[in-house]
């Protein structure tokens, strides 16, 4: 289960830290960003990649966690590069289905 979590998490990260980038702006967004959001955008992504790093090796130990992170964060790329390679207008979508996901996996762990 915290697989999942954490990909839904690295989905969001990536994300954010795609949407930083002048080149995905102008492919996401319908007007320009300013550079304070350009830099929130980024400090949110690298903020939620590193606490996802923290809290998987607290939870599954540091060889096995980080091992997790490499694969999830693998797995996560690749979904966020195809969105943005075939459908970038999708990609703020997706991240409110994504966001949905993870609080129903939220939910599911808590009660299990």
């Amino acid at each position: 289960m915290s697989a999942w979590i954490l990909l839904c998490i690295h989905f969001f990260a990536l994300s954010a830290l795609a949407a930083s980038m002048a080149k995905h702006q102008r492919d996401i967004f319908l007007q320009k960003v300013t550079a304070t959001k350009t830099r929130t955008l980024q400090v949110i992504g690298w903020g939620l990649l590193l606490l996802s790093l923290l809290a998987i090796v607290v939870i599954e130990g540091a060889s096995i966690g980080i091992s997790i992170w490499l694969g999830v964060s693998t797995f996560a790329a690749i979904s966020v590069a195809l969105t943005l390679t075939y459908a970038p207008k999708k990609l703020l979508q997706l991240n409110f289905l994504v966001l949905g996901l993870l609080l129903l996996l939220g939910v599911v762990s808590f009660l299990t």
